[in-house]
């Protein structure tokens, strides 16, 4: 069978799609282990404000709600259909689809093209055409479809209920659930994510132009395997760019990945030389792994623009200072001398080490003379001689639990008060060495959520925020 060709100027409006009055779930499941059952927990549980419509034939009920034989027997009109259903019987729900008028299916339903098997491949172009003929759109074959929390839609029970900046297009449903998760840990909120797994029908391009166009997205996140229409996506990541910075996470860059990329999602992944070369053009961000995924994500949602690379630090003993100083001169930013107003102002506090003291400025150093590491970097926050600053939270205190607190709480206060009366892009490292105890530990995760609920981002290595402030520069630059 020919494979159906895409039809331009037929993309229908996504917001409206994903924004359903009401919504089933076809081969919803008494069995809790099951995504047909979770589904329905999950739009009860976030709050969906629409009928929801279990949809299976052995079950008269399911979590308090009617359950309906078939799509046709529910008694209102239906917007979004959820599919759970095996693939055999995916033809005969389109046709259902069609009576009912649904405008979107989000198909959970895998063991299409991507199992490599003709007769799947098969079914899933009949499905595509079918679709088609009746003007319905596809999430998917293959993947795990929307979190939307602002219009109650989920498909993980522990993701944020809180919307935020950051919209997200994923060919995987696994890698969009631990970028939400681990961008989530640092207080981070996301408008819409989407899984749309094989991109049989709505693919890669689709949903960047949608993204770019939506209000409540500002920074676009995306775990690609391969595209469906090259030239288009690379058109709509050309203006989309200069508007909203888009963070693109490559899948198959390398022979085996490429493999893999065949099944998991069929997809072609495509020369790295081109994909790096495409995103360097368009003027796009590219991360290496999930974790710059992530790190890029916090960095672009909470961070004021800037160009300047004249990077201020301070906190941390002596050798995370050398490594600090070390790690952000190779990432590209410029770690200056302190100027002589600060060296000035240092000497009047701390007349014994003035001329000790440095950028980046050492705690050990600091300790018991009249003036901390975060008095230093509130000096260099309201310097015209800094263009950014990082807060380095102590990891190798020798201090007990009660002391430790005490300093980690004046640290954090100094934060807080920069990121209210600076307009500097201020980021904070707060990892913790192995080896270290649970109790700081505990502390660290404390102290990195009330960084999060005041935007201010933090990163595990002094490393990984330098590479990510350092890229975040290169955006600006580019795009001013």
């Amino acid at each position: 069978m020919a494979k159906a060709q895409p039809r331009s100027g037929e993309r229908g409006n996504l917001r409206e799609l994903f924004q359903p009055r009401s919504i089933a779930v076809v081969g919803a499941s008494a069995d809790s282990r099951t995504q047909g059952y979770r589904y329905v927990r999950l739009l009860l549980d976030y709050g969906f404000d629409g009928p929801v419509y279990p949809v299976n034939p052995n079950l008269s009920q399911l979590l308090g709600l009617p359950c309906y034989p078939s799509l046709i027997h529910i008694p209102g009109p239906v917007d979004y259909v959820i599919s759970c259903i095996p693939a055999s019987g995916v033809l005969e729900l389109v046709e259902q689809c069609a009576q009912k008028g649904v405008g979107l299916i989000h198909f959970f339903t895998a063991r299409f093209s991507e199992t490599g098997r003709q007769p799947a491949a098969a079914l899933e172009q009949e499905l595509l055409a079918r679709a088609r003929r009746h003007h319905i759109r596809l999430i998917g074959p293959n993947c795990i479809g929307l979190y939307y929390p602002r219009h109650g839609l989920s498909f993980r029970y522990n993701l944020p209920r809180e919307s935020g900046p950051v919209g997200l297009l994923s060919q995987s449903g696994g890698n969009a659930a631990l970028i939400v998760q681990g961008a989530g840990t640092r207080g981070l909120r996301f408008s819409q994510v989407i899984s749309y797994g094989n991109a049989l029908d709505i693919n890669e391009a689709d949903l960047l132009e949608h993204l770019g166009a939506d209000p409540e997205t500002r920074v676009i996140g995306a775990y690609i395997e391969g595209v469906k229409e090259g030239r288009r996506f690379f058109r709509t990541l050309q203006q989309v760019t200069p508007h909203k910075p888009v963070i693109v996470l490559k899948g198959g860059r390398t022979s085996p990945g490429r493999r893999a990329t065949q099944s998991h999602t069929a997809s072609l992944a495509g020369s790295e030389g081109v994909w790096q070369a495409m995103l360097r053009q368009a003027r796009a961000v590219a991360a290496a792994d999930l974790k710059e995924l992530i790190d890029l994500l916090v960095t672009f949602a909470w961070l004021p623009p800037t160009c300047g690379v004249r990077v201020g630090i301070a906190g941390g003993g002596g050798g995370p200072t050398v490594e600090a100083a070390d790690q952000c001169h190779e990432a590209g930013l410029e770690v200056i001398p302190l100027p002589d107003d600060i060296r000035g102002a240092i000497k009047d506090r701390a007349p014994l080490v003035w001329d000790w003291v440095g950028n980046p400025a050492d705690q050990s150093i600091l300790l018991q003379t009249g003036i901390e590491a975060e008095d230093v970097l509130k000096m260099m926050a309201q310097s015209p001689e800094f263009d950014l600053l990082i807060g380095n939270a102590t990891t190798d205190s020798p201090f007990e639990p009660h002391l430790e607190e005490r300093l980690l709480h004046k640290e954090l206060s100094a934060w807080l008060e920069i990121r209210r009366s600076s307009s500097k892009p201020l980021a904070v490292v707060i990892g913790a060495t192995e080896g270290s105890s649970p109790w700081r530990q505990q502390m660290f995760t404390q102290l990195q959520t009330q960084l999060g609920a005041a935007r201010i981002p933090t990163y595990p290595s002094m490393r990984r925020a330098a590479r990510a402030l350092s890229r975040f520069i290169q955006y600006h630059r580019l795009n001013r």
